[in-house]
């Protein structure tokens, strides 16, 4: 009886002890699940965090790659001339090439044959970096050229949209454009132009909003404006926006981030030297346009005030086709925003499908635009009229020949919108805050979602289906 004793309790001590040791190994299996779901729903609210984002992406990516491979009607402003400087960068020569005979033509040289591109010949790498990649991994490959500038500017932007945090839909409504989208499908400056502008202007957004500058964000913000201020002259002007996390960190905390003169610095600097080295070469075409003709101009300019100022305020209300004799294509140029080119223009339905988009983006926006009190608005006011001034003043001196005095204080004919692009997203936000609020944000996301989709795929069939002609 009492081995009989003894062997039941140890049998039940071998019971107990598996029974314990199963309630550990389940309960780590438990933890592992948990831990296992906890992290997938951090995932996925990390990933839900850029819905927005990854619509934009997906959406300019799958039908910009349509529009590279079948596109019937392409839309690229100064293809040849792009190219051209996109092969002399790539070639490891930074400034082009003076003419042989002597002239102020400055290109390079192809198959033993001078090819002048003075209307691109002052842009710097920074405005052809993705081409320029793509042509280093294999030469003189358009089409690797075209994919490589759309994947790297829509990337961009896409980050623009995520960075700018609550202003992300103004952003969004900027990249939205049809003129950026096309922007994007070929060699030309305008594409890395309209994506680091609109980066540039959402970090600033960022740092506005969270008021504080810390270092690494200064340096990382002193490395990028001069790539900024290095896509184009008029570029330098978004420089303006740093100091909106600066009047955010006054108010939040009395206290003067002196910093951020870093980037200001940095900024004008690399603009101020790339003028310098490119100051030779007249930005225009034609054998009779010497860089002395073109210094006479500016200083043509410079020396009457009133009538380059009436000349802004003709510009501004001047109607598109009143000079259609002189210049046929001043209409469709100044269309481009909603009708994407002017040689290839979207009918009325997609651009609307597109622009109701944009103002549900532009309305969701609104929302949160208290925080933009009237010093940044009057910063950002003195930004955009500046970038207005000087565009009118490069259209002035080269938008239809070189300036003379019979041109003086009229239209600034060349003029298009597309290049007022960067500072689309600063215009937006000098809307006041009209105290919106929306009640059926679902509705508003699925609405905004389903015109973007429809718009695009129609922008894709506008320009890939071949349809038939009438014959008078």
């Amino acid at each position: 009886m009492p081995s009989a004793r003894r062997g039941l309790d140890m049998r039940e001590q071998s019971q107990a002890m598996h029974r314990k040791r199963d309630k550990l190994s389940a309960g780590h299996d438990l933890g592992g699940t948990a831990n296992g779901r906890f992290l997938i729903r951090k995932v996925f609210r990390y990933l839900q965090g850029w819905k927005l984002e990854g619509l934009y992406a997906s959406v300019t990516i799958i039908c910009g790659l349509i529009l590279i491979y079948w596109d019937r009607r392409p839309a690229r402003n100064d293809d040849r001339a792009h190219l051209g400087r996109l092969r002399q960068l790539a070639s490891g020569t930074l400034l082009p090439v003076q003419s042989p005979d002597g002239s102020d033509l400055y290109g390079y040289w192809r198959d033993g044959i001078f090819r002048p591109f003075n209307n691109t010949a002052v842009n710097s790498p920074v405005a052809y970096y993705p081409s320029i990649l793509a042509f280093r991994i294999h030469w003189n490959d358009y089409l690797l050229a075209c994919i490589f500038t759309l994947v790297c500017s829509t990337l961009t932007a896409t980050i623009a949209i995520h960075v700018a945090m609550r202003y992300r839909y103004v952003i969004c409504a900027a990249a939205l454009l049809p003129a950026v989208f096309f922007s994007f499908l070929y060699v030309t400056t305008d594409a890395v132009i309209n994506s680091l502008s609109l980066l540039f202007v959402a970090i600033a957004l960022r740092l506005h909003q969270r008021a504080e500058v810390t270092w690494p964000q200064t340096i990382l913000i002193t490395v990028l404006a001069p790539l900024v201020a290095l896509t184009k002259t008029t570029s330098v002007v978004l420089l303006a926006m740093l100091f909106l996390p600066v009047i955010a960190v006054w108010r939040e905390r009395h206290i003067i981030r002196w910093r951020m003169l870093l980037p200001l610095a940095s900024g004008s600097a690399a603009c101020l030297v790339w003028q310098r080295m490119t100051s030779h070469i007249p930005p225009i075409l034609g054998t009779d346009f010497t860089l002395e003709r073109y210094q006479d101009a500016q200083q043509l300019l410079v020396s009457h005030p009133l009538e380059f100022l009436q000349s802004l305020l003709i510009t501004l209300v001047q109607p598109l086709d009143f000079n259609k004799k002189f210049d046929k294509y001043n209409s469709v140029r100044n269309l481009q925003f909603f009708a994407g080119s002017e040689k290839a223009q979207l009918p009325t339905g997609i651009m609307l499908l597109i622009f109701v988009a944009i103002v549900l983006l532009l309305v969701k926006n609104n929302i949160n635009q208290h925080e933009i009190h009237w010093q940044e608005r009057t910063i950002m006011g003195f930004m955009i009229a500046g970038f207005y001034v000087l565009t009118c003043a490069a259209m002035l001196l080269v938008g239809s020949g070189l300036l003379t005095t019979d041109k003086l204080g009229a239209y600034a004919d060349g003029m298009q919108n597309r290049y007022f692009i960067p500072v689309l997203a600063p215009m937006a936000l000098m809307l006041p805050d009209f105290g919106l609020t929306v009640k059926r944000s679902h509705v508003i996301n699925a609405t905004i979602a389903s015109c973007l989709v429809l718009g695009y795929a129609g922008i894709v069939c506008a320009h890939v289906i071949a349809f038939p002609k009438v014959v008078a």
